[in-house]
């Protein structure tokens, strides 16, 4: 091991303070934590540091000659960028939990990095899958090497869907619970939204297509209007409802979505319960891997920083994204997948002909029907779920559906996503 690096951690809240535990406390090898940041610091907090440690000023640790590596864990795009490109233009290396800022500022921030040949450590972006995103660091033609790779990202998401499959609670009822434990937060938008899950699917995009250059738009959809009822069905077709992140590969063209998913029950992603991530991953030859690992957590967090500094400070390589094309992604509309749907319609005879000659007009075969009686008078749930269609001829079939004097609400779409589709 080369000479002790001197680390620098800016962020003093749960995740910090598990980092600035394991160095000033329990202290690791190669590794010794000489500043502290934190805009509060009168703050009680499990470890306590001498005052020389601390301070409320990031440009001062950033530029202190003594420091080596710079740990970012502040969170959001301001002044994380600032403090991450001046530590890299200051000729330290960088450990961040961001994916935020990755997601959004990753182009300046990696370009900088390699301009400079300095190193960036994000394991801790993904903490359930930091073990998959430092193996794909490491390949450097990944992109080559998986035709697809289908994860969950968001412990708070699986939390609510795999509570409400097992005790057949409704979102709402289970948001609160899983606010309650702490497995989500006050405004959990960007997790049931699917925004976390979209950050870290963009940051994963650029090292599996080895470019650093930031994507276009990609469709993102969250859990919101998953409700009991669907799960309830699914559960019945023999699957599981997950949040997934999606990248697909052909030719050099990635498909990419996040959204709520049938996935089989009895896979590695369908079997996942609690705050768990997963990661399943198909190679080209169609041999099918996967990664299970907690999904949140302090001391989790913690442990993949850890894991960069070490790496950094045993001078071995760190996954990040290179300087190659810019990401093409192809059209949604094209995509091809199979469909959960749900139509609220009259209960009256020929209602599912007229659906059918719809759906016979765009080329969509249907491959399995749930029809049961209602406790409405005003309409009646009619589950259908399809063979391969393409997207964009399925949302025109359904908007014509939804036309349709018998129906009575829009109708719910999910995706089905298996290793056949």
């Amino acid at each position: 091991m080369s000479k002790t690096k001197k680390i620098a951690v800016i962020g003093f809240g749960n995740i910090g303070t598990g980092v600035v535990e394991r160095l000033y406390q329990k202290g690791v090898a190669g590794l010794e934590l000489v500043k502290v940041v934190d805009i509060d610091l009168k703050r009680k907090r499990p470890v306590t540091l001498p005052s020389s440690y601390l301070s409320t000023d990031w440009r001062q640790a950033v530029t202190d000659p003594e420091v080596n590596i710079v740990v970012e864990l502040i969170g959001g795009i301001e002044p994380a960028k600032s403090i991450q490109m001046e530590a890299l233009k200051q000729g330290k290396d960088v450990v961040t939990a961001n994916k935020m800022l990755l997601a959004k500022e990753g182009e300046s921030i990696f370009r900088l990095a390699t301009t400079l040949k300095r190193r960036i450590g994000f394991r801790a972006s993904f903490v359930g899958g930091h073990s998959l995103i430092h193996e794909l660091g490491q390949a450097g033609t990944a992109a080559k090497k998986f035709k697809r790779i289908y994860a969950i990202l968001n412990g708070t998401c699986n939390y609510i869907l795999s509570t409400m499959s097992r005790e057949g609670k409704g979102f709402e009822e289970t948001l609160k619970e899983a606010q309650g434990k702490g497995y989500a937060e006050s405004d959990p938008s960007d997790d049931i939204d699917g925004i976390d899950t979209a950050n870290k699917i963009r940051v994963l995009l650029g090292l599996i297509s080895n470019s650093y250059h930031t994507a276009g738009a990609f469709p993102v959809e969250g859990i919101r209007d998953i409700t009991l009822q669907d799960i309830q069905y699914a559960d019945e077709l023999g699957y599981a409802v997950k949040l997934v992140g999606v990248i697909e590969q052909k030719e050099g063209v990635f498909d990419v979505a996040v959204h709520p998913a049938l996935v089989p029950r009895v896979s590695l992603l369908g079997s996942l319960e609690g705050a768990y991530n997963g990661t399943e991953l198909e190679d080209e030859f169609g041999i099918i891997s996967g990664l299970v690992a907690p999904g949140a957590g302090a001391y989790p967090t913690a442990d993949a920083i850890i894991k960069d500094l070490l790496d950094i400070a045993e001078g071995r390589t760190l996954p990040m994204p290179g300087l190659a094309n810019t990401i093409t992604l192809g059209s949604k509309e094209a995509v091809e997948r199979r469909y959960y749907l749900r139509f609220s319609v009259v209960d009256q005879a020929g209602v599912l002909a007229q659906i059918t000659n719809i759906f016979w007009k765009y080329n969509i075969s249907i491959a399995a029907v749930i029809q049961k009686e209602s406790a409405s008078k005003e309409f009646v749930p009619v589950v259908v779920t399809t063979y391969l269609a393409k997207e964009g001829d399925l949302q025109a079939a359904i908007a014509e559906v939804d036309k349709l004097d018998v129906a009575k609400a829009r109708t719910r779409i999910i995706r089905i996503l298996s290793a056949d589709t």
